[in-house]
């Protein structure tokens, strides 16, 4: 994905901050040893909380203390093994590869093509053990390209692509039980939205610059224009996200939702973002 969805670093508790690198840890472990660890290296902030979020429908187990060559840590929290890490990292995988195809396409850089070489064999395993969500992805993205190529005018249009995107990957999702299903889809639908324009928000300069479609420019959209319709679709988002019965992690996920997604929000349309 794209690595918007983060927690407010700064509003959590140490022991919810600990929780939170614990999985994204966990994710980093588990996409290394079923994917191979090339493919760690596109590790998604946005997929660790699909982790957290899948893991806190259950009765989570607890973490485990184990090294980190990155960090340079003796041990460190992380999360074991469970279905929420196996296919957040697979979802993670999917991604990444579909990213760099995207990025080749618009940029037709070494570093692009590089980065798809290396997700090749990563990005075939995950398709062979998720096919339902591996088919899904491909036809919403490739309802999206066909509305970049035709220069849509109307976000809702390629935005509606995205977050149909996101909601697919709930309904493939394990550990989603029929109570929950209704509020995550509505939650997902609207967050993918929400990624997908705020990243058009962000790259419109770039996306000038290089000539490539982004539906802000092409509908010719005030940033008052954008602030409301990303701001809708947030809080869509959240609506869903309240009504979910999350189990265990609620303070990160709490946090992610209430005030790191804002924050986020208010950095990109500011032009602030770090």
């Amino acid at each position: 994905m794209f690595g918007y969805v983060v927690p407010d670093e700064g509003e959590l508790k140490v022991k919810e901050l600990a929780l939170y690198r614990a999985y994204y840890c966990g994710l980093c472990k588990t996409i290394g040893e079923r994917y191979g660890q090339t493919a760690r290296l596109f590790l998604s902030y946005d997929c660790a909380f699909l982790a957290l979020l899948l893991s806190g429908l259950t009765e989570a187990p607890p973490c485990t203390e184990q090294g980190c060559f990155k960090h340079l840590h003796p041990k460190r929290s992380v999360a074991v093994p469970q279905p929420a890490l196996d296919y957040a990292a697979a979802v993670n995988v999917l991604l990444a590869k579909e990213r760099a195809r995207d990025e080749l396409h618009d940029e037709k850089t070494v570093r692009s093509a590089a980065a798809l070489a290396a997700l090749y064999r990563a990005g075939k395993k995950a398709a062979s053990e998720y096919p339902g969500l591996s088919a899904a992805i491909a036809s919403q993205l490739g309802r999206l390209a066909e509305a970049e190529r035709a220069g849509e005018t109307c976000t809702d249009v390629p935005a509606d692509a995205f977050g149909t995107l996101m909601r697919e990957i709930i309904r493939n999702a394990p550990e989603v039980t029929d109570d929950a299903r209704p509020a995550l889809e509505w939650m997902f639908y609207n967050l993918g939205r929400w990624i997908y324009l705020i990243d058009a928000w962000d790259d419109r300069e770039k996306d000038a610059k290089n000539g490539n479609y982004n539906p802000f420019l092409a509908a010719k959209l005030s940033g008052e224009d954008a602030s409301y319709l990303i701001g809708m679709s947030l809080a869509e988002s959240v609506k869903g996200y309240d009504l979910v019965p999350v189990k265990t992690h609620g303070g990160p996920l709490d946090n992610i939702m209430h005030e790191g997604l804002q924050r986020k929000t208010r950095l990109v349309l500011e032009g602030t973002e770090e």
